[in-house]
């Protein structure tokens, strides 16, 4: 196949324009308007948070003093830690409420990009490519989960690393090594680890499929030979690019809540169950909380487009190509293992690591990208092959109306009928003062056979667009048609999936509470520190992530938990710690002491004593924490199987606490070290590729 060097390229005009449909798409969440509620600020933002606030101090971000006791943070699988991404916005504009929004955003369009890249490698038309990748950017997956940034992020590498792959496979070069190995790490260490865990699958699956898929070129033998000596320098490369994140995740396993196996039970919960799936044609009818869902609001949405789901459905029944046929299996693997129940019961007990994934609702994920991938391929056949809108694809559209118009009819029934409509609250919406107040009425007010009547006649618009566009092959126009209905679909569901009540505003408000930087901690009792009303903790987390206090009265809510933690809490286990909640987090008593300096992971005491005391640091007791008196380090001492302490002389002291993960920031500078020569050597392969190749035709490489 022959291409021109400058086509692989992503045109300004195109990103401008995903970009622009980005904003207008989730205009809710874009405009500020409305913040990203429930997980995104409560515990996901925190660490983040954190990180920028210590940067900007001049401490390298290592221990997290301020979550339920202290955290080692590189170990936060949740937080995104080790992306490169998190530390140039962290080190640079830093976190806040409205940076925060527009990384979520910025992994959407990233996500979008990548497929259009993807469907570029694929050779599809330029109209199929925008419309799989706006499919992409706009797809229920995206839209229920922009409360879970880890899995925005996720969303947003896959299809960067499926085209890397896919490039590394069929065209083996150091370049498209490093390539590789560069996605796979943005995806590892951006990811939720369930999406680790179902891209590894994901990805053996097409290794698999690719070695043993007929090519006139290479026999069987030879593709091993040479894709075994290619995954050979990936896997090397990745390891040496991914050495902070290894040694930080396997420092904290040993001493981590959640480094079990899940209890089959616990791995079975939320699931995208399959009458969730009714959001493939109407995603708007699956934003009420009934039974019938029997799943989270975030887990149902899988909307990909009706108009590629009408070529989705017409590559089913005809004929496929053996890449369709992989994509195919695969998706109705990952759809399957999503609805939970048998199907990830089996799972569970056969396939090594699906038993950590505790929401089933994350598979889809690896569902919707094929099937967008299958549908495009099809579409794409269908406008090459100047197919006429006849036959199986006029009878699948057909099928797909009559479907619609009865949900329609439906919807307008039982409207009628029950008298349960937006239509007949008007007045109370209308009565309510300001915009926030009306908008809260108006959701409130929708019932479901309200969804059901207005995305089925937003349909049927929709469809009668795809059948006049392909009855005279207007393919720019169905490209428009699938703008405007996945534009329309997100602006329908994000005030229920995504959006909060308030205010990105309102919520940088609350956060510039906050003390600046990192300071020197009150020494006053625990429970005598500051706390939120509870609407604000409910829309930013507990307080103490924001109040720069060490040390907490309970336990606070967040995703990353030491074991020590959880036993120090559970009740079986207290050791009258009540009487620990009226002391300052550093007890030093009946010594008076004076904090000489702090910062997160090195703080400074001078403590005068008669006796010879024992100062206890509230603060949990973790490998690499020592404290040095008089020259001498030694190993913080455990103090009642969670805290720290060190053991002094009489007279006055001055003691230093100090966390020195040694091998954690070898592995760290290994891994900037690597990303920086990966970065340099990528740059000079592209350039030098472009001066040989500029104003060519080539083999694509």
């Amino acid at each position: 196949m022959q291409f021109y060097a400058n086509k692989d390229r992503l045109p300004l005009k195109t990103i401008l324009f995903f970009a622009l449909v980005l904003f207008i798409a989730y205009l809710p969440v874009s405009s500020f308007l409305f913040f990203l509620k429930n997980d995104a600020f409560t515990g996901y933002f925190p660490p983040k948070f954190f990180m920028s606030e210590s940067i900007h101090s001049g401490h390298l971000p290592l221990w997290n003093p301020y979550i339920n006791f202290g955290i080692p943070q590189y170990g936060d699988m949740s937080s995104g830690y080790w992306s490169p991404i998190t530390w140039l916005i962290a080190s640079t504009v830093g976190y806040n409420a409205y940076t925060f929004t527009m990384e979520a955003l910025l992994y959407i369009l990233i996500g979008g990009l990548g497929m259009y890249k993807l469907t570029g490698s694929l050779q599809l038309n330029v109209h199929v490519r925008i419309i799989a990748a706006i499919a992409f950017m706009c797809c229920g997956y995206n839209v229920g989960h922009l409360q879970h940034f880890n899995w925005l992020s996720g969303a947003a590498f896959l299809p960067w690393c499926f085209w890397a792959y896919h490039s590394l496979l069929h065209y083996p070069s150091f370049k498209n090594i490093i390539k590789a190995v560069l996605f796979f790490y943005m995806l590892a260490a951006s990811a939720h680890p369930g999406i680790t865990i179902s891209a590894f699958y994901f990805f053996l699956s097409y290794l698999i499929f690719f070695l043993f898929s007929k090519n006139i070129q290479q026999t069987i033998g030879q593709k091993f030979k040479q894709a075994g000596k290619s995954h050979a320098i990936v896997i090397v490369f990745f390891l040496l690019l991914s050495a902070g994140m290894i040694a930080g995740y396997a420092d904290i396993l040993p001493h981590f809540s959640r480094s079990e196996k899940l209890s089959l039970s616990d791995s079975l919960l939320n699931p995208t169950t399959i009458q969730s799936w009714i959001s493939v044609l109407f995603p708007f009818a699956t934003v009420q909380n009934l039974p019938f869902f029997n799943t989270d609001i975030s887990m149902r949405n899988s909307y990909f487009s009706i108009t590629l789901l009408l070529f989705f459905l017409v590559g089913m029944l005809g004929k496929k190509t053996r890449l369709q046929y992989f994509l195919l299996f695969t998706g109705l693997f990952f759809f399957l293992l999503s609805t939970g129940g048998i199907f990830k019961t089996v799972a569970y007990k056969i396939m090594p690591f699906i038993g950590y994934v505790r929401l089933n609702g994350e598979f889809r994920l690896f569902a919707i990208l094929p099937f967008i991938l299958f549908a495009a391929l099809e579409l794409d056949k269908f406008i090459k092959q100047q197919r006429p809108f006849y036959g199986l694809v006029k009878w699948l559209y057909y099928f797909i109306e009559i479907i619609v118009i009865m949900a329609v009819i439906f919807g307008l029934y039982c409207i009628l009928s029950a008298k349960d409509s937006v239509f007949y609250h008007f007045s109370n919406i209308t009565a309510q003062q300001g915009l926030s107040s009306k908008l809260k009425a108006l959701i409130d007010s929708i019932s479901f056979f309200d969804s059901l009547l207005i995305q089925g006649l937003i349909q049927l618009f929709f469809l009668w667009g795809i059948k006049w566009a392909m009855r005279y092959r207007l393919w720019s126009l169905v490209k428009k048609i699938v703008v405007v209905d996945m534009v329309i679909a997100c602006l329908l569901n994000v005030p229920f999936t995504g959006a909060g009540k308030a205010s990105v505003a309102t919520i940088q408000s609350i956060i510039d509470k906050s003390p600046k930087g990192i300071p020197v901690p009150n020494l006053v009792p625990i429970n005598q520190y500051d706390s939120l009303p509870t609407a604000e903790k409910e829309m930013i987390g507990d307080w103490s992530f924001y109040s720069k206090q060490p040390g907490v009265t309970q336990l606070a809510a967040y995703p990353i938990i030491l074991t020590s933690t959880i036993k120090y809490f559970d009740s079986s286990e207290a050791f009258h710690f009540p009487a620990l909640n009226v002391k300052p987090f550093i007890i030093t008593e009946p010594s008076a002491a004076k904090i000489v300096s702090f910062s997160p992971q090195k703080i400074v005491l001078l403590v005068k004593d008669s006796s010879g005391s024992t100062p206890v640091l509230q603060q949990n007791f973790y490998p690499h924490w020592y404290y040095t008196v008089k020259g001498k380090k030694k190993p913080a001492e455990n103090y009642k199987g969670t805290f720290m302490s060190a053991s002094l002389s009489k007279g006055e002291n001055t003691v230093t606490f100090s966390f020195e993960p040694r091998m954690v920031k070898v592995a760290m500078l290994v891994s900037l070290v690597s990303f920086i020569l990966m970065i340099l050597v990528l740059f000079i392969l592209h350039k030098r590729e472009t001066k040989i190749l500029k104003g060519k035709i080539i083999v694509r490489p």
